[in-house]
Formats: C-alpha cells, sequence, structure tokens
C-alpha cells in the first residue's frame, strides 16, 4: 500500500522504522526472542472479522471500499489500485489498525502512519497461539523434541480460543509449578497434526504429558495451574 494514499500533495513517509516501533508498543505486532516478526493475536483477531467483509469482495466492490475509505471518487481509486498494487491484504491491514489502535485506547495514526503500518503487517510473519516466551515447535520439530527430552509437556494452542487465553494469563504459575526435569514447549494444534493424531488431540487447549516418547496424560479444555500441576505429577508420578 503507498505510503500516501489520499489526494493532494505528496507528503514526506513516515519513517518505516519509527511504525514497526509504533506497533510493538501498541501490541500490534510482537517480536520473539529469536527476532521474528509477527502479527499478535490481538490484531489478527481483528484481522479476521475484516477478512470476512472484504476479504473476497469482487473488483467493483472492493475498489467503491477504497475510494470510500480514503475519500477518493471511483476513477481516482480504479487508478491508486492498479498503480500502486493495492492490495485486498493490505487494505484489511489499513482498517484492521485502526480497530486495534482504538481497542488499546491509543491514538488513531493519520492515514500515512497507517498505510505504512499496513504495509508492515503484510509483511512479517502471521500470528501464532504459541504465547510469547514458549518454545514453538514446527510439526517437523516435534518427534525431535521429545525424543530429546524423556518428561515433557506439550501445550497445545489455537487462535481466537478462549480458554486458551485463560490460560495463557495464569501461564507463568503454570510454568512455575512444572517439576525442573520436565521440558515443555507449545504448538499451534491447527498447524501440527502430527500431535493430534500420535496424542489423539482434537480441540485446544490441551495439555499433554509425554514419557519416554509416549503419552502419559492428556486434559483438553481449560486448565487451572493446579490442575495441571496435578496432571504432570500423575503422569510421571511424582509425589
Amino acid at each position: 500500500m503507498a505510503a500516501d494514499p489520499t489526494p493532494g500533495n505528496a507528503s514526506d513517509p513516515p519513517d518505516p522504522e519509527a511504525m514497526l516501533d509504533r506497533l510493538i508498543e501498541v501490541g500490534a505486532i510482537r517480536e520473539d526472542e529469536d527476532g521474528t516478526l509477527r502479527i499478535s493475536a490481538a490484531l489478527d483477531d481483528i484481522i479476521d472479522l475484516y477478512e470476512q467483509s472484504y476479504g473476497d469482495l469482487p473488483d467493483q466492490e472492493f475498489t467503491e471500499a477504497v475510494a470510500d475509505a480514503f475519500g477518493l471518487d471511483y476513477s481516482e481509486a480504479v487508478r491508486r489500485i492498479d498503480e500502486e498494487g493495492v492490495t485486498r491484504e493490505e487494505f484489511v491491514a489499513y482498517l484492521s489498525l485502526r480497530s486495534h489502535f482504538e481497542d488499546e485506547d491509543e491514538p488513531v495514526p493519520d492515514p500515512l502512519e497507517r498505510a505504512t503500518m499496513a504495509s508492515i503487517v503484510v509483511d512479517v510473519a502471521p500470528a501464532t497461539p504459541v504465547p510469547q516466551g514458549m518454545r514453538e515447535l514446527a510439526d517437523d520439530e516435534v518427534e525431535a523434541f521429545l525424543d530429546a527430552n524423556e518428561r515433557a509437556v506439550v501445550f497445545v494452542w489455537r487462535l481466537r480460543c478462549d480458554p486458551c487465553e485463560s490460560m495463557k494469563d495464569e501461564l507463568a504459575e503454570t510454568l512455575d509449578l512444572l517439576p525442573d526435569d520436565v521440558a515443555f514447549a507449545g504448538v499451534d494444534g491447527e498447524a501440527t497434526p502430527t500431535v493430534r493424531e500420535q496424542f489423539d488431540v482434537d480441540v485446544a487447549p490441551a495439555v499433554v504429558c509425554v514419557a519416554d516418547g509416549r503419552q502419559a496424560g492428556v486434559e483438553t479444555g481449560y486448565q487451572s495451574p493446579s490442575a495441571v500441576a496435578e496432571l504432570v505429577a500423575d503422569a510421571f508420578g511424582d509425589d
């Protein structure tokens, strides 16, 4: 999306680094420990709603929506979309950012800034339900992780999942209750069929205890910190 989507005299484009810093500051983008930048779960929820309305619009309706959002007449919107390659993904990100800033009670960036931010949003990694700070396993990493750890707990998460968010709010307490010799990691349940099939998990959240590569215990749905601690103790035979 072009830096200046509005008609009139051209303005100096906003500094992308400053816009990225602002997106991180308001929780629209998260930066993982390895430096990966990805859409936050909060912004992803909003994007999902806008995608339902704008993601599959026919060309004429999409052009009309762009014209309305940017105060352009239809022919000018056609020209901008054609010349600047405005995509539905960028447009959805542009609209979503306004809602995110409003939800966070933060001043909404001007159109120039939001257009630059939208271009950043579509270029970073997609959202993940695995909470920040927890090791995330891709589907092809699960087996190696379990082979390397005799006792392990795999947390299965999903985006747009209220019980998952409730568990994440208590995650620090939950992890503090795990024995020191128990490894843990998280997976995006929708992207890890290995976990779903091997351990017969079809809902999230789920907590899977694995001993020597075999399932030793599993619970699905919201689990309090004490419930997770009890599950782990029972699964691994701890007193």
